[in-house]
Formats: structure tokens, sequence, C-alpha cells
């Protein structure tokens, strides 16, 4: 069976844990690089959130490597920054677009 776990900053982690989910600390790109390039490697996981600002730029050879692989499914989450965070469904539309290069609606 599949893990979760959740790579995120310091501030969001506390959140993730008291859910009981396995949760890394990262504070930056670097960090968050090395990271999803650790855990996908063990080949235990099946679905690996991270923290979209800080997961924004992971490098052309990791979105390679995330591109060609089922699993683990990397899903950047918002992190909310002022109180504002874009809809459910504006989100999802953005994820489908980066992953077939073009808009659906979701209705």
């Amino acid at each position: 069976m599949e893990r979760l776990a959740v790579i995120t900053d310091p501030g969001t982690a506390t959140g993730f844990r008291m859910a009981g989910i396995e949760t890394y600390e990262v504070t930056d790109v670097h960090e968050m690089r090395s990271k999803v390039l650790d855990l996908m490697k063990t080949d235990s996981y099946g679905l690996i959130a991270v923290n979209e600002e800080l997961g924004r730029d992971l490098g052309d050879d990791v979105n390679r490597l995330i591109r060609t692989r089922a699993l683990p499914v990397i899903l950047p989450f918002p992190v909310l920054k002022g109180g504002v965070v874009e809809s459910g469904e504006e989100y999802l539309s953005k994820l489908v677009k980066q992953a077939i290069g073009f808009y659906v609606k979701l209705k």
C-alpha cells in the first residue's frame, strides 16, 4: 500500500501532523527539491503533496522524472497568504491545464 507524505513549510506542517499525516518540513526550494527526490527514490509513496510556493520550481530534471512515472503523484497545494485562496474549481482547472496542456471547463 502506497503512503501519503506532505512536504511544506514549518508554519503549515503542524496542521498536517495533527491530522496524522507523514510530514516533512523544508524552508526553501532547494530543500523541497531534495526531499521530493528522496521520497520518489523510495518507491513507497503514492501521493506526495507539496507546498505550492516552495514547489514552484523543482527543476527540469525533477519535473521530467515526475512526468515519466505514474507514482507517486506530486500534488501542489496552495498555502493561505493574505487571506485569499483561489476556488477549488479554479485550482483543479489550472492543474488539469498543466497536466494535459489545454483548459477543460469543470462543470
